[in-house]
């Protein structure tokens, strides 16, 4: 609480005093508006490297209006954008500090990033093989984040691109994993190969490639990744994890201890896995749980939360399994079967649906998200009567989302 009270006291501070200084900044000379927006940047980046987006972005917003000709001003601007979650934002940056320098190929990599998330592969493809081909005239002066991680206490750290030789080897990653989702085989290894060549010190691109092979039933390659992964980072968790399958059980056994423990780590891996949750990070929620659960493996709210990440993940079936599991373990959990008539939902199994949230208002009958939810699922069956009873009584309850539905089928009916 104390640092979310340091953060707004920072941010009304830095609003205040923008909003205080702005005109003076703009009667300046223009070598003094300069000077003035390259330190609203140096704050920004400092906003920025503690992972205070929000501040950061009102700093690269008061150098911009100063001056407004920097590329690397719209480029750290869209990627506090981009690291604030606002992926439209951060592309509009990218493409604005493009146009002021079509040479500014750290915005160009950015952009090929986001285009991978958005899942615009062939013009992520596009942007990587022309960086690829423009790779000796690569120069960034811009602080570039390749990532955020957590250390034990929780707090966020930021790791720039260190070295020139660095930024090469993550197009050619970058290109590989997008090759990757093309089903392009042979390219995609040659990138895998090339990016390892030129940066053989980062255990996750033999992580990377090792599942790659894997994918590909290259069971020996894989584990010869996976080991070179361990030979820079022994406890690199992935590769631990993923070469335990690969292993003898006398080795494997000896794998898990580093990656369970014994005793108490259950709760450690537990704790670990709800914040990660909390953050968006569900891969590596999903494989702490996974930790929790081989150590001790009847804790059912293990289980529903295991659940809840695979159900994030996409992942419905195998959600609905830990659900299933759950409740078994611990009949008073019977959230549960919300959570599984949901799954069924996303499935667009609608009657299983409709049966598991009856099963959940048999005894919680004052629960009006659930008879919402429930209306959705005998709207999309086709059973308007029971749908507009179930939105009536969503409604009655004060779930104003019902109104539009109950609208539609009640009137309808009428």
């Amino acid at each position: 609480m104390q640092k979310k009270h340091l953060w707004l006291w920072m941010f009304i501070v830095a609003f205040i005093t923008e909003g205080y200084t702005q005109n003076l900044d703009l009667n300046a000379s223009s070598a003094e508006r300069k000077r003035i927006a390259d330190d609203y940047y140096e704050h920004g980046n400092v906003a920025g490297s503690r992972g205070q987006f929000r501040l950061a972005i009102l700093y690269y917003d008061s150098a911009i209006r100063l001056h407004g000709g920097s590329s690397d001003y719209f480029f750290a601007r869209g990627q506090a954008k981009e690291l604030a979650n606002n992926n439209i934002g951060a592309l509009t940056d990218f493409e604005a500090a493009l146009r002021l320098d079509s040479e500014h190929y750290t915005s160009m990599f950015k952009r090929a990033l986001i285009y991978h998330k958005q899942k615009n592969y062939k013009q992520a493809a596009k942007d990587f093989t022309f960086l690829i081909n423009n790779v000796e005239t690569f120069e960034t002066k811009a602080i570039v984040f390749k990532g955020a991680s957590y250390d034990e206490k929780g707090e966020m750290i930021f790791s720039g691109i260190a070295t020139l030789e660095d930024m090469k080897a993550d197009v050619y990653l970058a290109r590989a994993q997008t090759y990757e989702k093309m089903g392009f085989s042979t390219p995609t290894m040659l990138d895998y190969d090339k990016a390892i060549s030129l940066n053989n010190h980062e255990p996750n691109y033999y992580v990377h490639r090792g599942l790659f092979k894997l994918s590909k039933e290259d069971s020996e390659g894989a584990e010869a990744d996976f080991r070179n992964a361990l030979e820079i980072d022994q406890f690199h968790r992935l590769a631990l994890y993923n070469l335990s399958f690969l292993v003898d059980e006398e080795e494997k056994n000896e794998i898990d201890k580093i990656l369970y423990g014994v005793g108490d780590f259950a709760m450690a891996y537990s704790r670990r896995a709800f914040e990660n949750y909390q953050k968006g990070r569900y891969e590596e929620a999903l494989l702490d749980y996974d930790s929790a659960l081989t150590i001790k493996r009847d804790n059912a709210n293990d289980l529903m939360n295991r659940g809840m990440v695979k159900a994030k993940l996409d992942r419905h079936k195998d959600a609905i399994k830990d659900f299933e599991s759950s409740v078994y373990t611990d009949n008073t959990l019977t959230r549960n079967f919300v959570l599984i008539g949901n799954s069924f939902q996303e499935l667009n199994n609608y009657p299983q649906a409709v049966t598991y949230y009856q099963r959940y208002l048999r005894s919680e009958t004052g629960d009006g998200v659930v008879y919402y939810n429930l209306g959705l699922a005998y709207m999309k069956a086709r059973k308007d009567d029971e749908a507009c009873e179930a939105l009536r009584k969503a409604y009655d309850l004060g779930e104003e989302r019902a109104e539009p539905a109950l609208e539609q089928v009640c009137f309808r009916l009428e």
